[in-house]
């Protein structure tokens, strides 16, 4: 009798204007994107608001439907947006004296007690330090009630929950040992996290996102909010057109963000060995070239280079990629 050592995941990643799923399937050190789909529309997560557990639930099965999807198996993402998370410096110690040194600093950082939110923490480890760096994150309990019952009713079996942060680690660095800032321009809100030998050491949120940019060009030239999307997507800072000087200001708040964090960082000591743009504002036409002067190379983010796939769905997979990076990371994770 010979047995399949394939195995397959679905990686599912909910944001806040949109759904974006991957199924992998793994055979020994192979990782194939099976099928993939995207689908736009406004989330709440909220295990009280039954309407918009329904509306979801409705919206991932057909899409996974009409993706082909084949597997039940599903690791998913929590949006940065509803996670309290921060990465602190603690002395090495024990395992069992670990949580309540956790929950005492956690009280620090999380607005909101400690019996509302389910608490975890995952440990970097130095070797050459007395000290160990611990991400801590907190998720509010009724937000992550809502995401399971979402996948009770859409008959799908969670093998994990992860922020999106560790999700990209996985589909855009993997084993790498340099010093990295990624630059994740979502819809609603850009995230700056700083990577070290693969380790999440720090993360920082600004309200900056693709619909603050959409929304400059729309109320400037008074045009709908899809022809502004529109325009975003064609010109970008492209000098022919006057789109740039609109959207210059918004992008400068940006990078002045990504330059006060590089400055502290270069006063611990420490730079980085590169930069990666990820997320739907990584294709902004241009703006790779905006942020060159920080110094370290900026590149965009290439979560294809994880996985194989059909060679002809490369056109319309690189249109796409920067915005499936989550979703290939969070299907990784259950297969690596």
């Amino acid at each position: 009798m010979f047995f399949s050592s394939k195995k397959s995941v679905l990686g599912v990643d909910i944001g806040t204007t949109n759904i974006k799923i991957v199924q992998i399937t793994t055979d020994g050190t192979k990782h194939v994107l099976d099928t993939y789909g995207m689908v736009d529309a406004a989330f709440e997560i909220d295990e009280r608001n039954e309407a918009n557990i329904q509306k979801t639930v409705t919206v991932l099965r057909t899409l996974a439907e009409r993706s082909g999807v084949t597997t039940n198996k599903v690791v998913a993402s929590l949006p940065t947006s509803v996670v309290f998370t921060t990465v602190i410096s603690m002395p090495k110690m024990k395992e069992d004296e670990l949580q309540s040194a956790v929950e005492f600093e956690a009280k620090k950082y999380v607005p909101l007690p400690l019996s509302d939110v389910t608490l975890s923490w995952t440990v970097a480890a130095d070797d050459n330090s007395d000290q160990m760096t611990v991400l801590i994150t907190a998720v509010p309990n009724n937000i992550l009630k809502g995401y399971l019952k979402i996948f009770e009713l859409a008959k799908m079996q969670p093998q994990a929950l992860e922020i999106e942060a560790l999700s990209l680690i996985r589909s855009l660095i993997g084993s790498e040992i340099g010093n990295v800032l990624m630059i994740d321009i979502g819809a609603k809100t850009t995230h700056l996290n700083i990577t070290e030998k693969s380790n999440l050491v720090l993360t920082r949120n600004i309200p900056i996102g693709g619909e603050t940019i959409t929304q400059k060009i729309s109320d400037t030239l008074k045009i709908s909010m899809a022809r502004a999307e529109q325009f975003k997507k064609e010109f970008g800072l492209n000098q022919s057109s006057i789109i740039p000087e609109m959207i210059k200001p918004i992008l400068a708040s940006l990078k002045q963000e990504a330059v006060q964090l590089q400055g502290i960082y270069h006063a611990k000591g420490k730079s980085f060995d590169k930069i990666i743009l990820v997320g739907g504002g990584a294709n902004l036409p241009g703006f790779a070239n905006f942020m060159s002067d920080m110094g370290p190379a900026i590149i965009k983010g290439d979560p294809l280079a994880q996985v194989t796939y059909n060679p002809q769905l490369e056109p319309l997979l690189r249109q796409y990629s920067t915005n499936l990076s989550v979703a290939i990371g969070l299907a990784l994770r259950a297969i690596k």
